[in-house]
């Protein structure tokens, strides 16, 4: 009997041992390869954290080791000091900034095209769009980004667009704490770094070849953690604090800030459970109105054809066109007016457009 048991624990020890060293060479054929192609690291560079940005992506610009700054999508790096002749454009948001599924499938995203349509409209004029979206990140994580970071590179536009990653806070545990730690604390949100590598969800975070199948997402993503049936007006009032701060800290540094609503293949007539969607999006606006800022209604402007989306707010290749398209008719008069300004001397680019418009 004793014989016996010992054979099976054996074959158990011998399983577990080759199952680890299969899956240890299955990693490490992936990180290899990430390097090789991607050029990622082999190992997990640290990513910034400040003590209110947790998220699993990184704030851009990614700042590497010898101090170069990467915005996503962007051949080579990006200069802290803005050129002279320059005017600089960021775009700042989510998943929906990135454009991630337009861009490996055609190679674009709405900022990138956005710049190539300025560029048409001021050929005698460098315009830059640089693309700082992050997957996940909501106002309060712009908020951080912006302030602490971005301003450092001396912007003449902040484009915002946020919406689904706010209202979804609603819906997680109790509803929307202040902070959104309710919803970004969550095992799902974290960054690998900031969970214990001996827990199991964060051991396996750490799997970029486990990452690929999104087991790591669907085991931390745990059942149940959403509550539909939670109040979203809460959250609506700390969507609109962030905007008004996002817009102070703007207006401190002499940026011209335009609030953006997020475009949906949802129709003018939604489920109860699309409320809260529709209404951050009226809320931006109406920040946009007391803030005396620019408000470009995309929502309305880009429709709701499904050759625009690949689901409920991700757009496809056209669907990149159609909102640079959209953006750029929208954005001709601010540019233009700060470009005015630059080439008088007299106008700083924060009283250029503000004297346009008044």
């Amino acid at each position: 009997m004793l014989k016996s048991t010992l054979h099976f624990l054996n074959i158990v020890l011998v399983n577990i041992v080759v199952f680890l060293l299969a899956f240890l060479a299955l990693e490490s054929a992936t990180r290899t390869y990430t390097l090789i192609r991607k050029g990622r690291g082999f190992f997990r560079q640290n990513t910034f954290i400040s003590c209110w940005i947790t998220s699993y992506d990184y704030p851009p610009p990614m700042v590497e080791s010898d101090g170069r700054l990467y915005f996503r999508h962007r051949v080579g790096p990006t200069s802290w000091e803005k050129p002279e002749d320059t005017l600089r454009i960021i775009a700042v948001g989510g998943s929906t900034t990135i454009c991630l599924g337009a861009y490996r499938d055609a190679g674009i995203d709405y900022p990138m095209e956005l710049e190539r349509r300025l560029a048409r409209e001021f050929p005698d004029f460098n315009v830059e769009v640089l693309n700082a979206g992050a997957d996940a990140y909501s106002t309060a994580h712009s908020l951080v980004n912006i302030q602490f970071r971005l301003v450092e590179l001396d912007p003449d536009v902040i484009l915002l667009m946020e919406n689904i990653n706010d209202s979804s806070v609603n819906y997680f545990l109790d509803g929307a704490t202040p902070d959104y730690s309710n919803k970004y604390l969550q095992s799902y949100f974290l960054n690998p770094r900031l969970q214990g590598t001996l827990s199991f969800t964060g051991l396996l975070t750490q799997s970029r070849f486990l990452s690929k199948f999104g087991l790591p997402q669907m085991l931390a993503n745990k059942p149940g953690a959403i509550h539909l049936e939670n109040d979203y007006r809460y959250g609506l009032h700390l969507f609109s604090r962030n905007l008004a701060n996002i817009a102070a800290v703007c207006s401190l540094s002499n940026i011209e800030l335009v609030l953006m609503s997020q475009p949906s293949s949802l129709k003018p007539d939604p489920s109860v459970s699309e409320e809260a969607f529709l209404a951050y999006n009226d809320e931006m606006e109406k920040v946009a109105t007391k803030e005396g800022i620019q408000f470009i209604d995309m929502y309305s402007l880009m429709g709701h054809d499904d050759r625009y989306f690949i689901d409920k707010v991700h757009y496809t290749p056209e669907g990149v066109e159609r909102f640079a398209q959209i953006a750029c008719s929208e954005l001709v008069p601010m540019v233009g007016a700060l470009r005015h300004g630059r080439a008088g001397g007299e106008l700083s680019h924060q009283n250029a457009f503000h004297n346009l418009r008044n």
